[in-house]
């Protein structure tokens, strides 16, 4: 390859890449309009062409996920806000969403393992995930009583998942 097919290669790439961002980003607002009108199975597509074309697009899979639970397919729903953290490690509404369904699901020590990486990415939201932890405690004691088990007395008997 000479010199100018280089260049014309690289402003081809360059020009395909933009190309693919916009187109991106309007399937992804299309999703989000699917989505607030309830259209979930519309948005998981509108979304899926979004992650199609922008493959690190934390967003999408986010809201993908978001529809996914709006859907009760919960197990593809943590698979996108495992890859939207993936991609986005600080993502809090992405862990918050996941350790919800953790917590629904009854795993509980996963919930809280998101819910404390909230608080830890920021401080500042911890009284959002400390009713969630307390939701967690209330539902822990509630399980002992019904089953009538005795309290455990160390931290591992404590956090189990079920």
């Amino acid at each position: 390859m000479n010199e100018l097919d280089n260049i014309f290669s690289r402003e081809h790439s360059e020009l395909d890449a933009f190309y693919f961002e916009k187109a991106s980003q309007k399937y992804y607002v299309s999703g989000l309009t699917h989505y607030k009108k309830g259209e979930s199975k519309k948005a998981i597509e509108a979304f899926t062409r979004a992650i199609e074309l922008k493959h690190d697009f934390a967003e999408a899979y986010y809201q993908r996920g978001q529809s996914y639970a709006q859907e009760a397919r919960y197990n593809e729903a943590i698979e996108d806000f495992t890859k939207a953290i993936e991609l986005d490690p600080n993502f809090k509404d992405a862990y918050f969403q996941r350790g919800n369904i953790f917590f629904e699901k009854g795993f509980k020590k996963r919930a809280r393992d998101d819910y404390e990486k909230i608080i830890e990415i920021d401080f500042e939201i911890a009284s959002h995930v400390y009713d969630k932890l307390h939701d967690f405690m209330e539902s822990w004691i509630s399980n002992i009583v019904r089953n009538n088990k005795p309290i455990p007395s160390k931290e591992n008997d404590f956090i189990n998942d079920s």
